[in-house]
């Protein structure tokens, strides 16, 4: 079984990680600014959000992502401006990066019901990767001999978000550069044999239904694709909001995982989340799965302001 899980730490490593580039997070509905600059300003107040995953528990060298999202509109409400840090380990690799975001935003429509936002971003990663540290097979391989990799990233992002009271729908390309990851590789090198990070589109949207008084259905969808590989990845979600301040919801990520999510509304500012993600893949026999927990605090509660349904009116 180590065998297996260091093989798949390796080639985490050594072959381009496509799907673990883009930190991935489960309640993706709760926090859009991961997806996309233009979702800075959306809840029309200052909002927090904080989310922790520790993926494929029991694996040496699992990935685990931390992440930390501030976000708020401007006295002019057109421009909103965003701010995200992440932190993100796997095996040997670890990564800082902050980016910035701004967003302009209008409304359209006859009652102004529809919000149109476009975002951009721009910041820095720091990437190390302390290959020593790694047991290998073969003593003194020349791959691993090498103490570490540490790089600093310029990284740049754009997006486009709609929502109204009952949908939302977005596009975004959250990193556009190419950046090579090892110091020795030609500047202009497009060998995809080359550790290097590569774009990701990223298309979500949801639709609130209401089924009686008490209870709201918000079905919704991620779509995760990169250029350079072979197919997309798709995330389905349900989640159901009862009486207005609970989130049960339960979700499908294509030939990986299900996905188990509970939140509740403890308040008009504070929103606690956690989720469960049942590994499905042939993985399954190497990790117990893994944990997210979300929490999301909006300092500040306009009383009429425009509802989406990621953020649902309660009380």
């Amino acid at each position: 079984m180590k065998k297996v899980a260091l093989c798949i730490i390796l080639l985490s490593i050594i072959i381009p990680g496509f799907s673990q580039q883009q930190p991935e997070y489960s309640m993706y509905i709760f926090s859009g600014l991961y997806l996309s600059p233009a979702y800075a300003g959306s809840h029309d107040v200052l909002s927090t959000t904080a989310i922790y995953r520790a993926q494929w528990l029991k694996m040496p060298g699992s990935p685990q992502t931390a992440s930390i999202a501030v976000h708020s509109p401007l006295t002019n409400n057109h421009i909103a401006l965003g701010m995200i840090y992440t932190y993100d380990q796997i095996g040997p690799t670890k990564t800082n990066s902050l980016d910035v975001d701004f967003a302009y935003r209008i409304k359209v429509g006859k009652r102004k019901e529809l919000n149109l936002s476009f975002g951009i971003s721009a910041g820095f990663e720091n990437y190390n990767a302390s290959l020593s540290n790694i047991a290998t097979t073969q003593p003194n391989d020349p791959s691993f001999t090498a103490n570490s990799q540490n790089r600093w990233l310029p990284n740049v992002g754009f997006g486009f978000y709609a929502y109204s009271q009952k949908f939302f729908v977005g596009a975004s390309v959250p990193h556009i550069l190419s950046n090579r990851l090892n110091s020795d590789a030609s500047l202009f090198a497009t060998s995809t044999n080359i550790a290097r990070q590569y774009q990701t589109i990223l298309i979500t949207g949801g639709y609130a239904i209401d089924i009686g008084s008490k209870v709201k259905f918000i079905p919704s969808a991620l779509i995760k694709y990169i250029p350079v590989s072979t197919s997309p990845t798709f995330d389905f979600t349900a989640n159901f909001i009862l009486i207005s301040r609970i989130w049960v919801g339960l979700g499908y990520r294509l030939n990986d995982a299900y996905i188990f999510t509970a939140a509740v509304n403890a308040t008009k500012q504070l929103r606690i989340g956690y989720s469960y993600d049942l590994t499905v893949s042939p993985l399954n026999h190497f990790t117990s799965g893994t944990h997210e927990v979300m929490v999301s605090f909006d300092a500040g509660f306009k009383k009429g302001k425009m509802v989406k349904p990621e953020q649902i009116n309660y009380f």
